[in-house]
């Protein structure tokens, strides 16, 4: 089976957010599968290639803007899993800049395949997100046989923008049906025309599949995707199984030295200390550490009711480490309690993996308050190093997560729940040591891999070949 994976970050190569670390561990294990699955990517100046070899696989010509483009199509092997990346070339690629980056690498895949200057033909192409989502139209405009499934990481993220986009790829507008759905406000919605002419869609968790048929989750796409029914899938995300594996290696190089025989509770406290120290908290065993870590997002990440929910429980029972970044005013926010409360309150305003490492290694509970969360991998990242999640019940976090067994949910999005949640967390971490010591270990045995998320992938690619979608 032949699958080109489009996507716009691959982590090592270029990583921004969490779709880097699907799009390197997803393909890795439906190649493991047998798949012969390749991923594509624009060539940024940005690129991280190290010392991998890269080769001129292709050299064409497009038309954009009135104009013809010079495109090459260098193919490396990927750092880790060594599956063929392919790297698109030109001036519109060179940054991510919406909407000229995407729609003229949606064009270029479209135009290679359609003259076959790869000579390699895939059956399916899995576009992931907005960034592919104009792939479906432009692969049904020129009648080529190839089956299309859309991933849907986030609603949210829709790219709405001019229907000059339209001429641009010389694409009549009266073909594209959402546009004249869209004709008054004279613009073009990438998402929703990949929701419309994609084969099959799914999303990042069951969850999630179900949330966005609803005037909730749908961000005012619900009424189309409900039409979709039937070709809507959830497939949960996983997590690389070398974490799991090197994480016992990460907490000892965090710790110095730890005798391979520790326990994850001495473990967890000589983390504990470490991370203490170094951000001038208060070192002492008897105090639950919480963490958070993600984007400062106040329309999705809940940290609006983290923020309340800090400045009205009682600091001195807690420590909180906070890492992440984005909405500056937030950033001052919490700058604001770490000012204040130093003993109490540690606030890092920027991404980092090696830390965020040390903070799941060394805290007690991690804090995921979203608003909503198609996956989410905090939590499972989390799990692996036996840190208990705290987590609004939503999305992805409610197929990940089970209350009381192995973390804990709260229904209502607000303050007063996450506060209620982690005093209850809190008093059992103190005083129900055996049923905290149970779900740490339930926790820790949870199976986030890939291999199943893989395996109900290959299905959905084998049900679009061989049914009539």
């Amino acid at each position: 089976m032949k699958v080109l994976f489009v996507v716009w970050e691959l982590d090592p190569l270029i990583k921004v957010g969490g779709l880097g670390d699907v799009a390197e561990s997803l393909p890795r294990a439906l190649g493991s599968l047998g798949v012969d699955i390749r991923i594509a990517i624009p060539f940024y100046k940005a690129l991280k290639l190290g010392r991998s070899k890269k080769k001129l696989v292709s050299s064409f010509k497009v038309k954009y803007a009135d104009k013809l483009e010079k495109v090459e199509v260098y193919e490396v092997a990927h750092p880790s899993s060594k599956l063929p990346v392919y790297l698109f070339k030109n001036r519109y690629l060179e940054d991510p800049k919406f909407p000229d980056t995407f729609a003229f690498f949606n064009e270029a895949i479209v135009i290679m395949l359609k003259e076959n200057y790869l000579s390699w033909m895939p059956e399916i192409i899995h576009c992931n997100d907005v960034h592919a989502a104009l792939i479906p139209l432009l692969l049904k405009e020129i009648k080529l046989p190839i089956k299309t499934m859309l991933t849907i990481h986030n609603l949210a993220y829709q790219g709405k923008t001019s229907l000059d986009v339209l001429t641009k790829i010389c694409l009549e507008e009266n073909k594209c049906q959402v546009a004249n759905w869209e004709i008054e406000s004279k613009k073009i919605n990438f998402l929703l025309e990949g929701i419309v002419h994609a084969d099959v869609i799914t999303t990042v968790s069951p969850t999630y599949a179900k949330e966005i048929l609803t005037e909730e989750y749908g961000a005012g796409l619900e009424e189309v995707l409900r039409a979709k029914e039937g070709r809507i899938f959830g497939v949960l995300n996983g997590i690389d199984d070398h974490r799991r594996e090197s994480t016992h290696q990460a907490q000892i190089k965090y710790s110095n030295f730890l005798p391979e025989k520790y326990s994850w509770q001495e473990e967890k406290k000589l983390n504990k200390r470490r991370l203490q120290k170094k951000l001038g908290l208060k070192i002492d065993d008897s105090i639950p550490l919480f963490s958070f870590i993600g984007r400062f997002d106040p329309k999705q990440k809940g940290i609006d009711i983290l923020h309340k929910m800090l400045r009205t429980i009682d600091l001195k029972n807690y420590e909180f480490v906070i890492l992440g970044k984005g909405d500056l005013e937030w950033e001052e926010r919490f700058q604001w309690l770490d000012t204040f409360y130093p003993k109490h309150v540690a606030c890092e305003f920027l991404f980092s993996d090696v830390f965020a490492n040390q903070m799941y290694a060394a805290s007690d509970f991690v804090l995921v308050p979203s608003r909503f969360e198609p996956c989410g991998l905090i939590q499972m990242i989390a799990m692996s190093y036996g840190t208990l999640p705290i987590a609004h019940k939503t999305g992805g976090l409610i197929d990940s997560i089970k209350n009381g067994q192995n973390g804990f949910l709260f229904n209502n999005f607000s303050a007063e729940a996450l506060r209620e949640t982690v005093e209850k967390a809190t008093y059992i971490w103190k005083h129900e040591k055996k049923q905290y010591q149970e779900m740490v270990e339930n926790a820790l045995s949870v199976d986030f891999s890939w291999d199943k998320s893989a395996k109900e992938y290959l299905a959905l690619y084998e049900k679009l070949i061989t049914d009539n979608y």
